[in-house]
């Protein structure tokens, strides 16, 4: 990575001071225009996007980069759905990946949509959004979607067969339900992980401190869902 420019960076201008998005859906119109070209990494060998063999060259332009940390595991579709010709859009997992190791990317020479879709995130892990162009436009306006591609409870035919109570709990969870249930893990709202002990439909959520969490239940084969629920008490 060269760092190729100096001056008052706006917040987006470098990985380590991205755009934050809270939470899905989101969507948000900009301009690259309002950022600077901060990250002009080499062309001369770079790892190939799977819509061009020139991807690097798609930081060319004024950069943009927006942050997502998901409280929970599952899939999102990240999307310019009208991109202008030669604009660039790049997930890493690292900011010291940047032109080096693309976790997914979508670019082209032609104006149209830009998709990564059922990308895969694990809860707590921050994932970054690159917008960029070709250095010819040096800048580029979008349109940026993110959304939930994986499906939780809530969006299933079954869902009104499953239910949690009491909520909010103060010690054990009754998953109310037809289905068996072989795995279950909180998180919390900074994306922790906290695995709890699952008896037939009953959960030991005890020693969880007091708060918000997202629980996800596994079924015998691999199916996941996901409800909210708020832990009292401690």
């Amino acid at each position: 990575m060269l760092l190729a420019a100096t001056g008052t960076f706006a917040q987006g201008s470098l990985c380590e001071d991205p755009i934050v998005i809270t939470s899905l859906p989101y969507s948000i119109t900009g301009d690259t225009a309002n950022y600077l070209d901060s990250y002009d990494p080499q062309t001369t060998t770079h790892p190939v996007c799977s819509t061009t063999t020139f991807g690097n060259y798609y930081h060319g332009g004024n950069d943009v980069i927006y942050a997502y940390t998901p409280a929970a595991s599952g899939t999102i579709k990240v999307e310019i759905p009208s991109a202008l010709a030669w604009t660039g859009m790049f997930i890493y997992t690292n900011c010291a990946d940047i032109g080096v190791t693309y976790a997914a990317c979508a670019t082209g020479p032609s104006a149209g949509a830009r998709t990564i879709d059922n990308f895969a995130v694990t809860a707590g892990t921050t994932y970054y959004i690159f917008i960029s162009s070709w250095p010819t436009p040096q800048t580029v306006t979008y349109t940026l979607n993110v959304t939930n591609t994986s499906l939780g409870v809530n969006d299933m035919p079954e869902a009104k067969n499953v239910a949690l109570y009491p909520n909010p709990v103060s010690s054990t969870i009754s998953i109310l339900s037809d289905f068996t249930f072989t795995k279950a893990v909180a998180y919390n709202v900074n994306g922790q992980q906290i695995a709890l002990k699952i008896t037939g439909n009953d959960i030991d959520a005890s020693a969880l401190p007091s708060g918000f969490y997202v629980l996800e239940l596994t079924m015998g084969d691999g199916t996941q869902l996901r409800k909210k629920f708020v832990k009292t008490g401690n």
